[in-house]
């Protein structure tokens, strides 16, 4: 019957699934260091176990996409799901704060595996043509749980206790468990003789192939660009130096995080129909330094919201186009590590944005931040533009 939805259809059972995963992650992110603080340990020591999530995913992203190769990606997406269920009820029972760190590391083992198994299984699932759209569908899941996560768990630890919002996170994993169940046995990413042969002994195709290198690159700014001016310099920036609140930075965030959704489902699909992804590459890179250069600029809430606007946008063409064009250059045998490998090197930049943001404000140099970004940006948009521009 025609307008009727398949509830049963796998993009949106992967969609379900990972919208829960998510939403269990960001309930607990804004309570995290407040949690780990109750142990009584120092500001460094809840650094570390809050660095201890990415640096945990750096290890596993390769040997979860050699897993999803070999042996297909729904058993790896749903042993993700059951160490995200584990980590969350582990968390709550913590006693001490090496034993949440652990928690932390065993979180993002968990998320990783899955995100990967996830981006693999949808990238096989999609034509070329619909491989952006359908990772745009997919990665919006996570931005909107970013918008409803951090304001529902807040609530629900200020009602019941820091400890209980794990036990949600925990049953919000567990009903992913059974979505991603539900969904069908058998994908292209199922697995095959090609593929067994192929998983383990492709990384020197990978290491040695430009395109790929330079798509990996791209997710590394990315996240680069998450973790050092989203995640780091605008909530520091705009408290220190702008005198913000800490609702004035909340909405900041969920307003990134909104128009970051509005261009996955609205924009990025229109423009790669009309110039193509090879050409949409540079175009978000450009638009997100710009975006970088505006909020070096910014003096008040007002600007700093409207500054956040092209980032947002520029976010959402970026993060589809550089997955799905690595989709599309990989070898169909070992897709799952090519896309294990770019996941690894964009972890990477979490670890290295955070840290580079927090020295720099240390120092005073949050300006040096702004514009080394937005250089290293718009230096690498022309780059990326001549290495594909044999492909328009």
């Amino acid at each position: 019957m025609r307008g009727t939805i398949d509830v049963k259809h796998p993009l949106l059972l992967i969609c379900l699934a990972q919208f829960c995963l998510s939403t269990g992650m960001s309930l607990v992110e804004p309570i995290m260091p407040l949690y780990a603080s109750s142990f009584h340990v120092s500001y460094i020591m809840v650094g570390l176990v809050m660095a201890s999530f990415g640096m945990s995913r750096v290890f596993v992203e390769i040997p979860g996409g050699i897993l999803a190769d070999r042996f297909g990606t729904k058993p790896v997406m749903i042993g993700g799901y059951v160490l995200s269920v584990a980590s969350h009820l582990l968390a709550g029972f913590a006693q001490t704060v090496v034993e949440l760190m652990a928690t932390r590391m065993l979180i993002g083992t968990g998320s990783a595996l899955s995100f990967t198994a996830s981006m693999v299984y949808v990238t096989e699932m999609a034509s070329v043509d619909k491989r952006s759209r359908y990772i745009a569908l997919l990665q919006s899941t996570f931005n909107i749980a970013g918008i409803i996560g951090p304001t529902v768990g807040g609530v629900i630890s200020e009602t019941f206790g820091l400890r209980i919002i794990f036990f949600v996170s925990a049953a919000l994993s567990l009903i992913g468990i059974l979505l991603v169940q539900a969904m069908k046995a058998h994908e292209k990413g199922s697995p095959s003789e090609e593929g067994t042969d192929r998983s383990g002994l492709g990384f020197r195709d990978i290491v040695t192939d430009l395109r790929i290198l330079t798509l990996s690159a791209s997710c590394f700014l990315m996240f680069f660009l998450f973790s050092s001016i989203r995640g780091t310099m605008i909530p520091l920036y705009g408290v220190k130096e702008l005198g913000l609140s800490s609702v004035e930075i909340g909405l900041i965030f969920s307003l990134t995080s909104a128009i970051t959704v509005f261009g996955l489902l609205f924009v990025t699909h229109r423009l790669e129909t009309r110039i193509g992804r090879s050409m949409l590459l540079p175009l978000s890179l450009l638009i997100c330094s710009m975006a970088v250069f505006l909020l070096s600029f910014a003096s008040n809430f007002i600007t700093l919201a409207a500054f956040v606007l092209p980032l947002g946008i520029g976010m959402s063409i970026l993060q589809p186009t550089s997955f799905a064009m690595i989709s599309d250059h990989a070898q169909p045998a070992i897709r799952g590590l090519t896309l294990g490998f770019s996941r690894t090197i964009a972890a990477l930049g979490i670890i290295v944005g955070s840290t580079m943001a927090g020295w720099l404000m240390d120092l005073g140099q949050q300006f040096v931040g702004f514009l080394l970004t937005g250089g290293i940006l718009s230096l690498f948009s022309f780059f990326t533009y001549f290495v594909f521009r044999k492909l328009r």
